[in-house]
């Protein structure tokens, strides 16, 4: 792996139960770990050939091999170009065949 292309830090987030004063549960997004990752949008001839809704921006994230993100988890871009955006993850991770980086298909979601 390269590790100068993991040049953008990104928050991962993932949802937390909490009680309310009410003794109610409720989920609300806790900031985990802060990490280096790739960021990249997803070029328009790849839209068109995976057949991909054309409507919504679709972004790669690729970081090393960690088991905080799933399909449920967001990350939140700390820098580079998307910064202050952030990232819906729309799949879980796929690793690559060295199994020491993985690929993170997002959607964009709100800009902080």
């Amino acid at each position: 792996m390269q590790a100068g292309r993991l040049n953008e830090r990104v928050t991962i987030q993932n949802f937390i139960t909490i009680r309310l004063p009410s003794g109610q549960p409720d989920k609300e997004w806790s900031d985990g770990r802060t990490i280096w990752a790739e960021v990249r949008g997803v070029s328009g001839r790849e839209l068109i050939a995976s057949g991909a809704e054309m409507g919504e921006a679709t972004i790669r994230v690729w970081t090393r091999i960690t088991d905080d993100i799933t399909s449920a988890s967001r990350i939140r871009c700390e820098s580079g170009g998307f910064k202050g955006s952030t990232l819906d993850v729309v799949a879980p991770p796929i690793p690559d065949a060295k199994n020491d980086r993985m690929e993170i298909l997002c959607k964009l979601g709100v800009k902080s």
